[in-house]
């Protein structure tokens, strides 16, 4: 194990307890008196459980040096951080109108997107192949439930809902909030694991560009990254803590723990060392 694994596990360890002091925070909401049904409490309770237990499986990432896998995570944890933001906002009929489409609609499109992959998959398939797809011919909904759901959930319908849903409209939204006015800049990072997910041109790029450094430049770089991306972990569960506190109208004193402070303040040496590098090199 190198010398920058060795800092990265650390750290990793340190954030993983600050993780948790968060979801401590969050979790007490969950079964708090408020005037919302009981479906809409257990759907808020599921995402902020979803996303605190990929930010447990990303410091382990982080910890092994795994950071370019790791941006698709940040990015899943990224995504559900803002849709539970977006989920927490509004009336209490508003709030139910998007727990609906979120909980029951979205899933019943994707369920007929499904079906009309798998079907096709399977018509494709030459026997005895066809017979032997068990598995896929199971997730196909018979004939008369997808006429329901086409007929409850036209084309036109399916299509507005899901650009409701867009990662870019949500945030678009949010950042007309009073509270959330500097989300915009969100879409950076969740760009960067998007690349990486489809193994384009550009994240191919990154990772020949990052291994192509000198050790040097490589190290410093990995340690800001993972830096960055421990970072980034911790201001998620404070957004979902911090979003929860709100739809219960209260306020909190201060919503970065000292301890996160105090690893922030120990993770700048390594911001500053990797910016101070790269200063080196801009007349090499």
């Amino acid at each position: 194990m190198n010398l920058v694994q060795e800092t990265l596990m650390k750290l990793a360890r340190q954030a993983s307890l600050i993780l948790h002091d968060y979801y401590v925070l969050t979790s007490a909401y969950f079964n708090k008196d408020l005037d919302i049904s009981e479906n809409h409490r257990y759907v808020l309770k599921q995402l902020p459980v979803s996303c605190q237990l990929t930010s447990e499986s990303s410091l382990v990432l982080i910890a092994n040096l795994r950071l370019w896998d790791n941006e698709m995570l940040l990015r899943s944890i990224m995504e559900g951080t803002i849709k539970f933001v977006h989920l927490t906002l509004g009336t209490n009929e508003e709030r139910e109108s998007k727990i609906n489409e979120f909980w029951e609609v979205l899933p019943a499109i994707s369920e007929i997107k499904r079906t009309k992959r798998a079907k096709a998959l399977v018509d494709s398939l030459p026997e005895p192949l066809n017979s032997d797809m068990v598995f896929i011919k199971d997730v196909i909904l018979d004939d008369e439930i997808m006429e329901e759901l086409e007929k409850r959930y036209p084309r036109k319908f399916r299509k507005e809902v899901e650009q409701r849903w867009s990662y870019s409209e949500i945030v678009k939204e949010l950042s007309q909030h009073p509270l959330y006015s500097n989300l915009n800049g969100m879409f950076h990072s969740y760009g960067i694991g998007s690349q990486l997910i489809h193994q384009d041109a550009n994240a191919i790029n990154l990772l020949i560009d990052h291994n192509s450094r000198s050790a040097d430049r490589r190290e410093a770089k990995e340690l800001a990254h993972g830096c960055r991306q421990i970072s980034d972990i911790i201001t998620f569960a404070a957004m979902r803590y911090f979003a929860y506190s709100k739809l219960y109208n209260e306020d909190i004193e201060k919503l970065f723990l000292e301890s996160f402070d105090t690893l922030n303040n120990e993770m700048e040496v390594f911001h500053q060392l990797f910016r101070d590098i790269e200063d080196k090199y801009k007349d090499v």
